[in-house]
């Protein structure tokens, strides 16, 4: 990785733990810039935009998570439904001590899904590829008789990733893991074991 790259990165980090917290509309470039020790010019070397950057940071986030996840789900000596349970649970961000921040991923596209159509599309994109990833444990567990549901593994991957999205929000907005214990709790039912 180039020293400009690397600079690129601690930049997108830095502005990542603010805008995770404070939220798109709650974060200036100015917050990120000393978030990350930098003069303001050093942001527009690597961004046009405020827009641009969170572009970015939401690519960067994604591509952490999908890499992580596809090392989880890829354990084939692991039946393919506790897979899919450890990449529920594995997901969640300190689901046992700090909850705040919440999934940044899922609190951009609460917050900007209505006003940034870029933003949403990047969003949009980053959860199909997560989704999938679900959809494909279902059906490596429909092919080894683990699976027992008669729901098709796209629609049941599609409410699954949906109720974890729901589940997300409701720690983050709890502070609690109770909704957490609750998605796994129920899981298996949904899955019919």
């Amino acid at each position: 990785m180039s020293k400009r790259e690397l600079k690129k990165d601690y930049l997108l980090e830095a502005g990542i733990k603010v805008m995770a917290t404070r939220g798109y509309n709650g974060t200036s470039i100015q917050d990120i810039v000393d978030a990350a020790n930098v003069p303001k010019g050093s942001f527009y070397t690597y961004f046009k935009s405020k827009e641009d950057f969170a572009l970015a940071a939401i690519e960067m986030v994604a591509e952490e998570r999908i890499q992580a996840s596809k090392r989880l789900v890829g354990d084939r000596k692991v039946p393919p439904l506790e897979r899919l349970k450890n990449f529920f649970e594995s997901s969640v961000p300190g689901c046992d001590s700090n909850l705040n921040g919440g999934c940044f991923i899922g609190n951009m596209c609460q917050e900007m899904s209505d006003s940034n159509e870029a933003i949403r599309i990047k969003v949009r994109q980053m959860m199909r590829n997560k989704t999938q990833m679900v959809e494909d444990l279902l059906e490596e567990a429909r092919l080894d008789g683990s699976l027992k549901s008669s729901v098709s593994a796209s629609a049941l991957a599609e409410f699954l990733f949906n109720a974890w999205e729901g589940t997300l929000m409701r720690m983050k907005a709890t502070k609690c893991r109770e909704p957490l214990d609750a998605f796994l709790l129920t899981l298996p039912s949904l899955l019919g074991n």
